[in-house]
């Protein structure tokens, strides 16, 4: 059976056709865990009446660590030949958390999802699952432990409520935070806690007879999610019942069945016995591969996923068994163990920490620098001149620290997670009596230091306001990670009153967001959060209607505005690119890091024409379209002669802002 779990994965991993649910393998690895070390724990207090924690853990680190550490070991050197400096910092971080039984928590914290493309390029992103299991070695003896005290009676009663509570929670994850219920371990122990239920007497109880029908069944149960399921499958939750059940199921026959004979084979119980070692060494070499060629090939992958198997026995013979069955045995032996594996765990998160590469900061005269508020020099815009994004030859592997430079996210007040208010004093950039009002999501936030300059040159005040994922369009209801967002749409009636109460200090109200993203469809760039969409009568809105709520929104908007006489300035978002240029250049030419015009405007047509319909109708409207600057007729580039003019796949650093001053001024100058 771990045959089966780890030949899914793998085959997952490598891209092979048809098995697009592959990764149900480790919901069938949870299973079996859950169930081996329940009754090894169980057997022992069989014959001793008690449960030796130390022991158990003991074995565990002689099973997991040494393995572990030789891929990290490996991996490490690997990828000192193969990535980029900050990519380093981030496998040594990962390595880092692997190593502490973590990496499911730091996974969590990166992306909004085990299937967002950016994240299937780090190569230990399958150490999430060992940290799930590490987790539960941990608890699980101890309350296992408390409950055998009472006697097997009370295992049995705790142990499916605990079950269904972890589950219960699951569905409820799945729906309301998917990549929570993926990475944390509250949300996935019960398919481990489906094993040791197995192993504390369930199969007793269920599988009585027909037990090679019952096998079947449990292996076709998890061979229909392997082939039905992809990375669009709310998952886990109910749809984890598929492997895990049907696990259970294999196991609980019994060696009787004829299927599990089968499974009994030699070659599968050899791909079984070295799973663990296979497991580890298969995603980083797939990974690396395919950072190092830039391209994508199943059958390349295939062959490589292959090519570890061998190394994946090596690995076995040389570390894994000899580690697991020590040849000398003392009686201090289990207390040598744990000392011996936390002092290796220890030693492997300080070296980790000590060789990851330094991390550039921006310095105050670097073109990524964070925004100065207090400007005293205006910046020099030349109107006549239109910036062009023809991308130059510029050979950007030969300038590492600027491309890292290019990463830096400026240090702005009032931009992460905070509701602010724009009128709050620190959320001023610019002093003056009359004030831009820059609001928005994360997009206001980007294109900030172009207003900066704008509104210093003319004498203005500049105040922001800028909350992530919210883009300030009135009484529309965001949904994030398929949850509704409801302090985004109180926060902009607030934002709203806030203006016009200062009503007075507003020279003009400037709004952009990155509209495509909460309209249906899949957008350009890769996202490491959770999608967000537009809600109507309680469910995700259609593109037409999410065009309807956007139009409506706005005009909201500017009829309110127009009440006071304020001038509404809306930019079209910027075009989104589908790579990083810090990652994207090193390896490849500008050109083949640049989109397609076409391409860019199509994933925010929708949002561009609700837009420019608002425009029509409100005189006080006027429309700032970066397309115009950021693109030539064909293409959009991530740089403009030598400078990186994108952070990252959809936000435009300082410097790629500043390249809007033209049409910025143009559009000031039309409603002044």
């Amino acid at each position: 059976l771990r045959a089966v779990a780890v030949l899914l994965v793998v085959a997952y991993h490598a891209g092979v056709p048809g098995l697009t649910g592959g990764y149900i393998g480790v919901g069938v690895f949870f299973v079996i865990s859950g169930f081996l070390i329940t009754r090894l724990m169980l057997d022992e207090h069989a014959s001793t009446s008690h449960i030796d924690l130390l022991a158990f853990w003991s074995r565990r680190i002689r099973r997991i660590v040494p393995a572990l550490v030789s891929m990290l070991a490996i991996v490490a050197v690997a990828g000192a030949f193969v990535l980029l400096p900050w990519e380093q910092r981030d496998l040594l971080n990962s390595a880092r958390t692997a190593i502490l039984s973590i990496a499911n928590f730091h996974f969590h914290g990166l992306s909004g999802g085990y299937f967002s493309s950016d994240i299937e390029m780090q190569p230990l992103l399958h150490t999430w699952s060992l940290g799930v299991e590490e987790q539960f070695y941990f608890v699980w003896p101890i309350v296992l432990s408390l409950l055998m005290t009472r006697g097997k009676r009370w295992a049995a009663t705790i142990t499916p409520l605990l079950l269904l509570g972890s589950f219960v929670a699951s569905v409820w994850g799945a729906a309301s935070s998917p990549a929570a219920a993926f990475y944390l371990p509250w949300f996935r122990v019960w398919e481990l806690l489906i094993g040791a239920m197995l192993a504390i007497g369930a199969s007793k109880m269920v599988v009585r007879r027909g037990r090679t029908p019952i096998a079947l069944f449990g292996i076709a149960l998890i061979v229909i999610a392997a082939m039905a399921y992809d990375s669009s499958t709310r998952f886990p939750g109910a749809t984890a019942l598929l492997p895990t059940v049907g696990a259970a199921l294999v196991i609980g026959a019994g060696p009787d069945s004829r299927i599990n004979r089968v499974l009994a084979v030699r070659p599968l119980r050899g791909i079984g016995l070295v799973s663990y070692s296979w497991y580890l060494l298969h995603w980083p070499a797939l990974v690396l591969v395919r950072i190092a060629t830039q391209t994508e090939s199943v059958a390349r992958d295939v062959f490589i996923a292959v090519a570890t198997l061998p190394l994946a026995i090596a690995s076995w013979w040389l570390i894994e068994r000899r580690f697991r069955t020590p040849r000398r045995r003392s009686a201090h032996e289990k207390k040598l163990v744990l000392a011996t594996g936390v002092t290796t765990i220890i030693v492997v998160a300080v070296a980790s920490t000590a060789t990851m590469p330094r991390q550039l900061q921006a310095q105050p005269n670097d073109p990524v620098s964070t925004v100065v508020v207090e400007t005293t020099t205006p910046v020099t815009v030349d109107d006549e001149r239109t910036p062009t994004t023809t991308p130059s030859e510029v050979d950007w592997s030969q300038h590492l620290d600027q491309l890292e430079l290019s990463r830096v996210v400026p240090d702005l007040p009032c931009t992460d997670h905070v509701l602010p208010m724009p009128f709050d004093p620190v959320c001023r950039l610019v002093d003056g009596n009359s004030s831009l009002v820059l609001v928005g999501d994360s997009h206001a936030a980007s294109i900030a230091p172009v207003f900066v300059d704008t509104a210093t040159r003319h004498g203005w005040g500049l105040v922001l306001a800028s909350q992530p994922r919210c883009p300030f369009v009135p009484e529309a209801t965001v949904i994030v990670c398929d949850a509704a967002y409801d302090d985004c749409t109180w926060w902009v009636r607030d934002v709203l009153d806030d203006i016009v109460d200062h009503v007075g200090h507003v020279k003009a109200v400037v709004v952009t967001s990155r509209s495509g993203y909460y309209f249906p469809g899949a957008g350009l760039a890769s996202d490491t959060m959770c999608s967000a969409d537009l809600q109507v009568n309680g469910r995700m809105a259609t593109s037409d209607e999410a065009s309807a709520i956007w139009r409506s929104g706005l005009d909201l908007l500017a009829a309110t505005l127009a009440d006071h006489n304020v001038p509404l300035v809306i930019v079209h978002d910027v075009p989104e690119l589908e790579r990083w240029p810090s990652d994207c250049l090193t390896r490849r030419s500008p050109v083949e890091c640049s989109v397609e015009r076409a391409t860019a405007e199509a994933y925010t047509l929708s949002a561009r024409h609700a837009e420019r319909s608002v425009a029509t109708t409100h005189p006080n409207v006027v429309i700032v379209d970066p397309f115009a600057v950021l693109c030539d007729d064909e293409r959009c580039a991530p740089t403009h002669d030598t400078t990186i003019i994108y952070r990252d796949d959809h936000h435009l650093t300082p410097s790629g802002s500043r390249l809007l001053g033209p049409i910025i001024d143009d559009a000031l100058a039309a409603i002044s």
